[in-house]
Parts: structure tokens; C-alpha cells; sequence
């Protein structure tokens, strides 16, 4: 699969992003004059994000687009000194490096419209821009220890690799569909939980590899013949990962104003309850397009949308979902990036549990018709900001990842929401 992109300035990756900003950022950002600039001033154009030190992220406009971009969707900064003077960050997007043993892939962010589609030259071509960027201090792989395999083994960068690699083979594999694919990946995860591996040496570790990826098709059929529904609990503590997908699809109503967050109060205790209504997001011809002034979108949708079946989705409406999952596997960037001190195991809990968020997300943004690619192009950049969401990595949503797998709710959270 090459990955390919060229710009087409929809603004996706301006809205709804954090831009942290380095010290000389913000003294390089604050020193070129914005507070004299006529659109600009009285505005607040940094957040404060630590106390000591100092740390600072670009500010948003009220409806969620970063406070720099201009009525014609181009990034200020950009159009007055040059792209050098932009954020890192905002350079880098969406190139994004995934740092191994000795060595580092290069890969494509899909929080943007014309990566989903393919949409330009490939990477392969692409090289005089993304390697400076690459190879920036900030930036550049360093030499570092594996992530851990279990959370009781860390193990080799030999080990991790191979580990890593099976799980590509399951992710990749063309003969089943992706809610078989990842259950396929949770066994794999749930049995090397439950090995002593530190008692095995590299030939025997290789072995166990092999037959575990042999051994998992045949043990996630009977899962399939009789689908069981999650226990009221596990459904609970779902809503609650829900509730955070929905606020990253480019398509939610979100409002930097008190307004804003009473509605956001309002639709949290909706979900958690798992009844009423909650704003509807934007369809994607206004969600994943800028046209000058901010498009508006109002409307309710009631959560009896999630109860609604999606058998006999098109595969063209399930191409960007899948192929997601595979560049995530392709690349090691779910093995590797985000998530600090996460194991191999839990981070493949972590890519399993969007996949039932990413359809529950889809359910509700099209209520009464059937989707589209283009809707599901939307989830897909509600996952991939997902990736770097304190809450979806914290120590908290990794310990009720655990208990879901131990308990097999998990899994049936996976089927379920296919259905």
C-alpha cells in the first residue's frame, strides 16, 4: 500500500488540533507583531498549558479552528514569514516518524481527507520535504530500549519486532474482515499475556510466535457463530471512550465558550446514561470542507441510532476504516508511538477499542441513511486524532482496557458493534 498526499487546503488539520509550541516558539511566535495586526488584536492567541515552566499552545477560534487561519483557509504566520516560521508541528503534518531498533518508517497521519483518498504525489517523491523535517532535533529517532511486550516482559528489539510483525500479518490478512482481523489480534495479545516469556530463549520465543498466530483464527470462530452481548458494565465503561471519539470527529459542534461547555456537560451525561439526545454532527460536505466563514450545522440525534444494525455496508465505505488499521500495523505506530510505557499487549486493546467506537460513531453521524465513505473518512480523522489524546492513554483507560480483556468483554465489545 503507498501512501500518497499533497495538500489541498480543507483546513481538517487546523480544527480541533493542539499545537504545543517549544519556548522559542512562543517567543518567535509572540515576537512577530500579531497583537498589531487588525484581525488579530485583542484576540488570545496562546494557552497557558503548564505553570512551571512555562509552556504554551497555539489558541483556537470559537468554533475550533486554530486562531491563525485566515478566512481563506491559509495559516497566517505561513502567508507573512514562510513556512519556516510556522510550529514544528504544523510543518511535520502529516508526515509522522515511528522510531525502531536502528532504523525509522515514515508514515502518513490519516487525521487529513487527502491521505484517506490517496489524494497526491507518493512519499516516495516527497523526500526534500519531509526529510529536513525528519531529521530535525526535535524530531529525530533517538536510541532508545523496546516498549515492553507483556506488562511483565519487555524483552528484545528482536522480539518486539517479530511480535509486532505478527501482528501486521493478522491486521493485513486480506481472507477475513477487519472485526475478525482484530479479535484475531486480541487473542494473540490476551494468550502472550498469560505466557512466562522471560523463560524462553530467542528460538523458543519464535516458535511460540508462530504458533500463536496459527492457533488464533480457529479459536475466534465459535465467538462468531454465537455473538454475545457485552455485559452492561463494559457497555458503560465504552460510552465513556465513545464520548471521546466524538468530540475529535471534524463534524462536532464544538464551542470555545461557557455555551459550548454546558452543551458538552449535557451530552456526556446523555451517553453515560445511554439515552436522550445529543447534538448531530456535521455531514461531511460541511464537516470535511472551509469555505471561508466557518460553515454552521444544528440539528439533534437520538442515541436509539446506536442500536441501529449496519450489515451490508458497501466495501468501498469500509476501505478507510480497514486500510487505517492496516497503516497503523503496517507502519508500527501503534506499537510504538504515543502511550508511553504501554505494552505491545495493551496497545493492542488500545487499536481494537476504536474500532467499536469508530462504528458507533458512524451510526450516529447518519441517522436515517445509509453512510458513506465519505462519513467514514470523517470517523477515520476522529480515530487518528484519537492517537494522541491524554485520556485514550492514560493509566486509567489502560487499566479498564486490562480488566475488558480479561474478562472477554472486550472482544465481544469488537463483535457487537459490527453487527
Amino acid at each position: 500500500m503507498e501512501e500518497r498526499w499533497t495538500c489541498h487546503g480543507c483546513g481538517i488539520c487546523c480544527r480541533h488540533v493542539i499545537i504545543p509550541l517549544s519556548p522559542e516558539e512562543y517567543a518567535r511566535i509572540r515576537a512577530q507583531g500579531w497583537d498589531k495586526d487588525p484581525t488579530l488584536a485583542g484576540k488570545r492567541l496562546f494557552v497557558r498549558t503548564q505553570l512551571w515552566p512555562p509552556r504554551y499552545r497555539l489558541a483556537h477560534q470559537e468554533d475550533g479552528y486554530c486562531v491563525f487561519l485566515s478566512p481563506t483557509g491559509r495559516c497566517r504566520i505561513h502567508e507573512r514569514f514562510g513556512a519556516e516560521a510556522k510550529p514544528l508541528v504544523c510543518r511535520m503534518f502529516p508526515y509522522q516518524t515511528v522510531a525502531l531498533d536502528k532504523f525509522a518508517y515514515l508514515t502518513l497521519r490519516h487525521n487529513c481527507p487527502s491521505v484517506i483518498r490517496h489524494a497526491g504525489q507518493p512519499l516516495s517523491q516527497q523526500e526534500d520535504q519531509w526529510r529536513p523535517l525528519a531529521e530535525h532535533p526535535r524530531l529525530r529517532p533517538q536510541a532508545t530500549v523496546p516498549p515492553p511486550i507483556t506488562l511483565g516482559y519487555r524483552g528484545t528489539w528482536n522480539q518486539f519486532l517479530r511480535s509486532a510483525a505478527v501482528v501486521e500479518r493478522l491486521l493485513c490478512n486480506p481472507s477475513y474482515p477487519m472485526v475478525r482481523r482484530l479479535v484475531h489480534a486480541l487473542l494473540f495479545a490476551q494468550t502472550l499475556d498469560a505466557c512466562r516469556l522471560s523463560r524462553l530463549d530467542q528460538e523458543r520465543y519464535i516458535e511460540l510466535l508462530r504458533m500463536l498466530e496459527e492457533s488464533v483464527p480457529k479459536e475466534a470462530e465459535p465467538l462468531f457463530r454465537d455473538r454475545v452481548p457485552p455485559d452492561a458494565a463494559s457497555q458503560f465503561i465504552f460510552r465513556r471512550v465513545l464520548l471521546d471519539y466524538l468530540r475529535l470527529h471534524p463534524g462536532f459542534p464544538l464551542q470555545e465558550s461557557w455555551q459550548g461547555r454546558i452543551q458538552w456537560a449535557k451530552m456526556a451525561l446523555a451517553i453515560a446514561r445511554g439515552k436522550g439526545t445529543i447534538p448531530a454532527l456535521a455531514p461531511p460536505e460541511v464537516a470535511l470542507k472551509f469555505e471561508g466563514e466557518p460553515a454552521t450545522f444544528s440539528g439533534s440525534v437520538s442515541l436509539a441510532e446506536l442500536d441501529r444494525s449496519l450489515t451490508g455496508l458497501h466495501r468501498d465505505v469500509l476501505k478507510p476504516l480497514d486500510e487505517y488499521y492496516e497503516a497503523m500495523a503496517i507502519s508500527r505506530r501503534f506499537a510504538v508511538n504515543g502511550r508511553r510505557g504501554w505494552p505491545l499487549t495493551d496497545r493492542i486493546r488500545a487499536l481494537a477499542a476504536s474500532f467499536p467506537a469508530a462504528l458507533a460513531v458512524l451510526r450516529l453521524a447518519t441517522p436515517g441513511r445509509l453512510p458513506t465513505a465519505d462519513d467514514m473518512m470523517a470517523v477515520v480523522i476522529a480515530l487518528d486524532r484519537g492517537e494522541g489524546l491524554a485520556s485514550l492513554a492514560s493509566r486509567t483507560y489502560r487499566r479498564r482496557l486490562r480488566a475488558l480483556g480479561r474478562s472477554g468483554q472486550l472482544i465481544r465489545l469488537v463483535i457487537w458493534w459490527a453487527r
